[in-house]
């Protein structure tokens, strides 16, 4: 019933803003969008994809899981299938984690490098986003400007919380607290030398900044031709909202979060709805090997 309400709920989206714009004119614009720029994008997303799939897999290799890369690849591709069926955009974990210990790892254990591959690439967009807001300040609004500022902001004060609570042994005590202490743990483990922390955030910087090239490509073709630092700027706190689970693999969200950044900068909202949508294919073609991995697989878990 929840996956329902979700479902419902980004078709509501989609319904509300398709009645509020000229249904022929996105149509059009998507039509004629450029086939050779979409091409490209589709590749960079899927090349994003693959370094995501070589991050977590050095993750999951100081956490003593001795699968190979091929491994890893396969399975990541099919975690970024799920995220395109499922409700929200993490239903890829889910799949991941049972993978894993499917072949041979503990189940905590595989959460938390799963876990962790997610935090960290979470931290690559953050940080990606505050170096753009930094150079490209007068971009938007500034109460706009300062509110995405100030929850970045806090987003990262968060995280580096989670990664000292291992320091107070008092979290190791109780119960519902343990988990954190034993996720700060292998946080501990995974970056305690400079090499591997700065490895882990390039990568991780490097992934979404694939992914913002591909919208770059997604949007020219379409007639957005706006610089790539105005991407990096707006994109990030769309992609962040479309984490929440209130909706079906982040359709209708996106496409109103977008919408609506947009048109601060003066960008007609039929350009941005035809990008947004043309985004939305790609990720679930580039996500279509995993369709392939899946069913040439000899275990199913989901």
């Amino acid at each position: 019933m929840g996956n329902l309400i979700k479902l419902g709920l980004s078709v509501a989206i989609i319904g509300f803003i398709l009645t509020k714009f000229d249904f022929s004119a996105v149509g059009n614009t998507i039509l004629n969008a450029h086939i050779g720029l979409l091409l490209a994008a589709l590749l960079v997303q899927m090349l994003s994809q693959t370094v995501a799939a070589y991050r977590w897999s050095l993750i999951m290799g100081i956490l003593k899981f001795k699968h190979p890369f091929s491994f890893y690849f396969k399975s990541y591709f099919k975690g970024s299938l799920f995220n395109q069926v499922l409700p929200t955009s993490i239903g890829g974990d889910a799949y991941r984690i049972a993978e894993v210990s499917a072949h041979g790892g503990l189940v905590k254990e595989a959460f938390y490098g799963v876990f962790i591959d997610r935090i960290v690439g979470l931290v690559g967009l953050l940080l990606l986003n505050l170096f753009a807001n930094m150079f490209e300040s007068n971009l938007m609004p500034y109460p706009v400007f300062m509110t995405i500022n100030v929850i970045l902001v806090s987003a990262l004060f968060g995280l580096f919380v989670l990664m000292a609570i291992h320091k107070f042994k008092v979290f190791k005590r109780y119960r519902i607290t343990r988990l954190f202490y034993e996720l700060s743990e292998r946080f501990r483990f995974i970056y305690k030398t400079p090499k591997r922390i700065s490895q882990q955030l390039g990568l991780s910087v490097l992934i979404h900044l694939l992914s913002m090239v591909a919208i770059f490509g997604i949007g020219h073709s379409v007639g957005i031709n706006e610089p790539l630092v105005a991407y990096l700027v707006i994109i990030p706190p769309a992609i962040l909202l479309t984490i929440l689970p209130i909706s079906f693999a982040g359709w209708g969200v996106r496409e109103g979060a977008l919408i609506a950044l947009f048109m601060m900068i003066g960008i007609d909202e039929h350009l941005v709805l035809a990008m947004s949508l043309l985004y939305g294919f790609i990720l679930i073609l580039s996500a279509l090997p995993g369709l392939v991995f899946y069913l040439t697989s000899r275990h199913k878990y989901l």
